[in-house]
Parts: C-alpha cells; structure tokens; sequence
C-alpha cells in the first residue's frame, strides 16, 4: 500500500479484494495495515491457515526470527510481516482458537476476520453501477441495485461451493473476535462499499479480471490486477488487432487498450517461474 499514498489511509480507506478466494489479501491488510479490505467473491472466505499460522509464530518467537529471513528456504513472509501485526493488533484475542503467545511477555493480539460480499465480479455488476450512476435520484438507484442484488443472491445460494472444494466450519472460516459473521448481506450496505471504495485490487482474479479493470475505470478508483488464465472460450469476443485473445500476452494488450494510463509492471515474485506476475494498475492521478 506504499505505492498508493494518496488513496490509502490506516482506518480511512476502504479496498475491494475482487476473486479474494480464502481472504489471505484482505486478511494481511485489516491485520498488519489497519486498512479495511472487504472481499469480493462467490465463495466463502477462510482465514483458519493465517490465524495458526499466527498463533505457531507468536508461541515460537525463535523459530519465527529464522522463518523471517528473506532468501533462503525457510523464509516464510508473515514470519517476516509479525511485528507489524504486534504493532497493529495490541489486544485481546476471543477467537474459536484464542491463543497467548510465549514471547513478548505473554502478549494477546485481537485478531479481525474481514468484512465479506458474495458476490460475482462481472457485467452484471458493472453495468448495474453503470445505470446507477446515471439515474436522478436515490429512490431510482436502489431501485436498480435492489433489483440486481435480488437476483444476485438467488444466483450465489444456488452455489454451495466453498474455497478449496470443502465446506470449512462457520466459527474457523468467517470468525474470530466476530460474535457474527462478517458476510454483507443487507443491499444498502453493499451498495455503499462500491460507493466509498478507495482501491480495488485482484491477484488472479480469473473470470473477473476484466470486470475488475472495468469497475475501477466506470468508478474512476486506482486498482491494481494481475492478470492470470485468458478464458478465450468463455470470452470469445475479446478482440486485440483483428484476432480473438486467446494467450497471457494478447490478454495484457487487450486490457491495457482500455485505457491510456493504465501502467504495467513486473512483480519480484520468490521461489516460482510459472506464476503469472504482471501487475496493471492506475493511480489516483491516472484519472484526472
């Protein structure tokens, strides 16, 4: 979030994590920067790896000081990122797993689940936001919006799918200090995180990719999104120089033609070849 100092603030900003699969983005975000993260994404979200994770490194303090040098095969990034937890997250735990760690003189550390919309990222979306932004008064608004999110929910309790192909439980997946889940399911509290949105970001958002750059462009809001799988058969109308977009390369062309400012760059990703790791992004600035 260094790069983006003038959209995103510690307690002040709001970022949408579209394709967030288990949260680990947002989850990083609320607990180690302050910043509200909601994520976007048909299935249910599950923070149970990061929150052990967590708990093993706080009870051993020593093996989180190896794990958290960077460059060797033990490296391990949130052992790296862990006194930026302590430094965010002095507390009290009262998590399903609550935990003391041994170091830090027995320290405790409120640990957040964040706030999450199951939801598909895609023209529906898009251009639903689009009307919106078009129509005279609030009434016609939610209107529309209450019309799409209707039909939108009807669209994700048909799909008992859940991260990783199993249905994690209710208390380790969507809670921690939470007493209720943290799922949005109210459409005016919906329509208000696409309202005051700061950042919209998506690490291999897949199918939603392209819906994702259209969403910050229609919004005028910076994103950042690295583009992963093309999808050609699912998206047999994307054209770049006369041919349909059927690889990574012709997929980055085509999104960058959207746009004049919208800026590429290689992310320094470790200890992997085959990861996709272009990043396309826009800043506040972009916009003006």
């Amino acid at each position: 979030h260094r790069n983006y100092p003038s959209c995103i603030a510690r307690g002040r900003s709001t970022v949408l994590d579209v394709a967030g699969g288990k949260g680990d983005l947002s989850w990083i975000l609320r607990n180690i920067d302050g910043i509200d993260s909601v994520i976007a994404d048909p299935r249910i979200p599950n923070h149970r790896r990061m929150v052990r994770s967590v708990k093993f490194l706080l009870d051993y303090p020593e093996e989180a000081a190896i794990r958290s040098v960077e460059g060797v095969p033990t490296h391990q990034p949130l052992a790296k990122l862990l006194p930026r937890l302590l430094a965010n997250l002095r507390g009290t735990i009262e998590n399903d797993d609550g935990f003391a760690c041994k170091g830090e003189n027995n320290c405790r550390v409120d640990l957040q689940a964040p706030q999450y919309l199951r939801m598909h990222v895609d023209d529906r979306l898009v251009e639903t936001l689009r009307q919106i932004l078009v129509i005279e008064g609030e009434v016609d608004s939610r209107a529309v919006w209450d019309g799409y999110w209707k039909a939108e929910r009807c669209r994700i309790e048909s799909n008992t799918t859940h991260y990783g192909g199993t249905v994690p439980k209710a208390s380790a997946a969507v809670k921690m200090n939470d007493k209720e889940s943290r799922q949005i399911v109210d459409p005016r509290s919906a329509l208000e995180v696409f309202r005051s949105l700061d950042l919209i970001v998506g690490f291999h958002p897949d199918q939603a990719t392209e819906a994702t750059i259209d969403l910050a462009l229609l919004s005028k809001i910076p994103f950042a999104v690295v583009p992963c799988c093309v999808f050609p058969s699912e998206f047999p109308d994307r054209i770049i120089d006369g041919k349909r977009v059927r690889n990574h390369g012709e997929f980055i062309e085509y999104l960058c033609a959207k746009h004049p400012q919208i800026k590429r760059e290689k992310l320094p990703f470790v200890e992997t070849d085959t990861a996709k790791n272009v990043v396309l992004y826009m800043m506040k600035e972009d916009f003006i």
